[in-house]
């Protein structure tokens, strides 16, 4: 939204001010694009909200038009003249175009957007902006995680959505939201989880709960290798996980992203590996995740005498 801002500034959207809006390139594209070609992809998210009332007012506003003034105050101005209208009413209307634009770029849902496997493709009506997981690892075990998500509906109405794990798990201390358990499968468990009011198109909400695994599944033998993960059916802009080890410490842990779940956890590669800081913690950050893809930090203990 900072960019997009940024670009109705000033001269408006021009090819050398869009070169500096990085956030737009890369949504729409990414950076070994064309700028001409990001310039087409966003006019032709631009175009798909001339029927809103204020996509015409964006549309003067970026300063579009070959006759356009070059000062922001000045196009807006004109504007406002032709629809009768006083200029704040009009920054109004180029506001709720802005959040409109916003969404339907972070979705691709506009006739230009990248193919999916350069975009994040929506799903389930909701876009992840931020997760946030810290994960126990106890005597090689897991213990539990705690997970605090920020999204954004895509939709109007969205109500929650359906939280599936391939092991046995317990969900409990929900804030910003409730739990309940869906469906039990032999590949996992399903657990419904509601926000306490359905969230309207564009609205952002924040909740967290956490997780454990209940003490009847808890294998006999730790494994010699594991992760913590996420698969990314919905998009998400940008994923931490935290791995606080209490007791033993691993022998390796790598980071591996963006992998099937055939492939997860991969194998440690240069670059990948993570070191261990204070308190046992190992942690990784991961930016634009989907398509039902994995993602998460991974390890490997010593062999046992």
């Amino acid at each position: 939204m900072t960019d997009l801002k940024y670009l109705r500034k000033g001269r408006g959207l021009t090819l050398d001010r869009l070169q500096k809006a990085e956030a737009v390139l890369r949504t729409c594209g990414g950076y070994d694009q064309p700028t001409e070609t990001v310039l087409e992809r966003l006019l032709t998210a631009l175009r798909s909200i001339q029927d809103t009332r204020g996509g015409p007012a964006l549309w003067a506003a970026f300063g579009i038009d070959p006759d356009s003034a070059d000062e922001l105050a000045d196009r807006r101005a004109a504007y406002a003249t032709s629809v009768s209208r006083q200029p704040y009413t009009v920054r109004e209307w180029e506001d709720t175009a802005l959040d409109e634009l916003a969404l339907r770029l972070l979705s691709a849902f506009y006739a230009g957007a990248p193919t999916p496997d350069k975009l994040p493709v929506p799903h389930g009506g909701l876009l992840i902006r931020s997760l946030s997981v810290v994960c126990v690892i106890r005597d090689r075990r897991f213990f539990e995680s705690h997970q605090t998500r920020e999204v954004i509906s895509l939709v109007d109405g969205a109500a929650g959505f359906i939280y599936g794990t391939y092991s046995p798990t317990e969900l409990s201390d929900g804030r910003g939201c409730t739990i309940s358990l869906h469906k039990t499968t032999p590949n996992g468990v399903l657990h419904k989880v509601m926000f306490p009011y359905p969230l309207r198109r564009g609205q952002a909400h924040t909740f967290s709960f956490r997780e454990r695994v209940p003490a009847e599944a808890v294998e006999e033998r730790p494994p010699t290798e594991d992760f913590s993960g996420q698969t990314f059916e919905s998009p998400a802009l940008r994923y931490r996980v935290e791995v606080c080890f209490l007791g033993e410490r691993p022998a390796m842990i790598w980071a591996y992203d963006k992998l099937s779940r055939i492939e997860r956890p991969g194998e440690p590669e240069e670059g990948q590996l993570i070191p261990i800081g204070d308190g046992g913690l190992a942690a990784a950050q991961f930016h634009e995740l989907y398509g039902g893809l994995c993602a998460g930090v991974a390890w490997r203990w010593q062999p046992s005498a």
